[in-house]
């Protein structure tokens, strides 16, 4: 009797561990599914990856990025260990970019400032980087700048409608307060360049509604957060902290060519009860 008693508590956590297991997974998928409502949807999201601390979080950005299934992402604060574990996890995705401090791509190139996008849907046009500096075709430091900056810039062509889109992705410098006027300006001066519906995205290591953030705006581009129907508040840096309440500093700007957002998000998810990184990922769902 005993026996059979544990066989049939046995079989009945069994049954439990199952069920929380498909809840879990469906409650998941809800959370993922506020996506794409037909062909013509484009995702984008941009995502500092932050260059530390690689070991312990090396699987869970591809694999925030995979669940996720951007059109294009910028990343930011790539490194070439960043590079090697990208392009082997995301075989789906091409990489563009190259290395700050080299100009390619290599042990010693610093942060890439890259573009993926998916390689089944688009093929690429045109791509460049330049530096965030007086000599933008050059390897160098601009102005104030702790650290040498760039920008990455693709065209890519939809395979099944032809129509072209730009994508440029930076991160201006954390520390030169010069640096970030003449940058931000510059980057949004370039995206301004494209004849095209064209996104920015970035870590412009400065908050919304300030001053370096209105004069983003001015010259025409727009930011998806405000544009989205469906919206979120709240920091996208967070230290590995959490927490919701803040303004953020990475944002995903489009031009007037974009003809509606549907959707903005800062993914707050965690894995194995770890932050992907020190910032949110963000994404917007738009239309061209």
């Amino acid at each position: 009797m005993k026996k059979t008693c544990l066989r049939i508590l046995s079989c009945v956590l069994t049954i439990l561990s199952i069920t929380a297991m498909f809840v879990g997974c469906s409650e998941k998928e809800i959370v993922k599914k506020d996506e794409l409502t037909d062909s013509e949807s484009i995702r984008v999201m941009s995502f500092n990856i932050r260059c530390g601390e690689y070991k312990k979080r090396k699987n869970i950005v591809p694999q925030l990025i995979q669940e996720y299934a951007p059109d294009t992402v910028g990343i930011q604060e790539c490194t070439y260990e960043w590079y090697i574990q990208l392009t082997e996890k995301l075989p789906e995705y091409e990489f563009i970019g190259v290395g700050r401090d080299s100009g390619g791509l290599d042990e010693d190139c610093g942060e890439i400032s890259a573009v993926l996008f998916r390689k089944d849907k688009y093929t690429l046009v045109e791509s460049d980087t330049f530096w965030i500096s007086e000599t933008p075709d050059e390897v160098s430091y601009g102005w104030d700048a702790a650290c040498r900056r760039i920008c990455t810039w693709v065209i890519l062509k939809n395979n099944e409608t032809g129509e072209e889109f730009a994508h440029v992705n930076t991160h201006l410098d954390h520390e030169g307060d010069l640096a970030r006027v003449n940058g931000s300006k510059m980057v949004a001066d370039h995206a301004m360049t494209f004849d095209m519906p064209t996104v920015l995205t970035g870590d412009f290591n400065f908050k919304k509604e300030t001053d370096l953030y209105n004069g983003i705006t001015e010259t025409g581009l727009r930011d998806t957060q405000d544009l989205a129907e469906n919206t979120m508040d709240g920091k996208t840096y967070h230290g590995y902290d959490g927490g919701e309440e803040g303004k953020p500093i990475d944002f995903i700007f489009v031009n007037d060519s974009v003809s509606s957002v549907s959707a903005y998000k800062i993914v707050r998810d965690k894995y194995a009860g770890k932050y992907s990184s020190d910032h949110y990922p963000i994404y917007a769902d738009m239309k061209f």
